[in-house]
């Protein structure tokens, strides 16, 4: 498993930085405007600086199923099979395709009202509260939860834990878990920006 440690590092890893990092940033919006705009101030920089990052991590994720490839045709590597390996790449490509869109979104939002965080507060309230945005965003978070799922429980596979049967089970549990928790998460603040109501931890 050692040879598989690189993919799931430049695949698994940064996406899940990534979802947590934005799920932190707008975390503060279940209180409403005002604290969204106080916990997540909008500039041109940090706005430059998530770009940088996000192609970052874009391109370290192709690199990382070209590592995978020339292993995928002999071995499903730290995935339960090659159909769980087919759907975890199809999983990733929703979730990647949910996180470019969010990221055009922010650049349409400053170029619009500017580096204005209480504008964009209101503006992406307004873009979510669409039905065929609102399908697409569940749908890119389901593909992220199941994507974060398998990526756990490979991360723990590709570094030689829990290979008997038993164990293997049990970890797929926990991966399941932990994803669903964030998932749930995500969907909170999404709820939020929908209908101005959350599930719980909203004004």
């Amino acid at each position: 498993m050692p040879r598989y440690r690189s993919h799931i590092a430049l695949t698994v890893w940064p996406l899940g930085v990534l979802f947590v990092l934005e799920l932190a940033r707008l975390w503060p919006a279940l209180r409403g405007g005002t604290s969204f705009a106080e916990a997540s101030p909008a500039s041109w920089f940090s706005l430059l600086t998530w770009t940088v990052l996000i192609l970052g991590s874009l391109g370290a994720y192709a690199r990382g199923w070209s590592i995978f490839g020339s292993e995928a045709a002999q071995s499903a590597g730290p995935y339960r099979s090659h159909g769980c390996c087919r759907l975890q790449k199809l999983a990733g490509g929703l979730a990647w395709a949910l996180v470019v869109s969010q990221l055009v979104l922010h650049w349409v939002m400053t170029v619009r009202v500017g580096p204005v965080a209480i504008s964009q507060y209101e503006l992406l309230r307004e873009f979510l509260s669409r039905p065929a945005v609102m399908v697409f965003y569940v749908l890119g978070l389901g593909a992220l939860g199941l994507f974060l799922s398998q990526g756990i429980a490979a991360s723990f596979r590709a570094w030689g834990l829990a290979q008997r049967p038993e164990s293997s089970r049990w970890l797929e549990i926990a991966s399941t878990l932990t994803s669903a928790v964030m998932l749930l998460m995500a969907i909170n603040v999404l709820s939020h920006f929908v209908t101005g109501r959350a599930y719980w931890m909203g004004p």
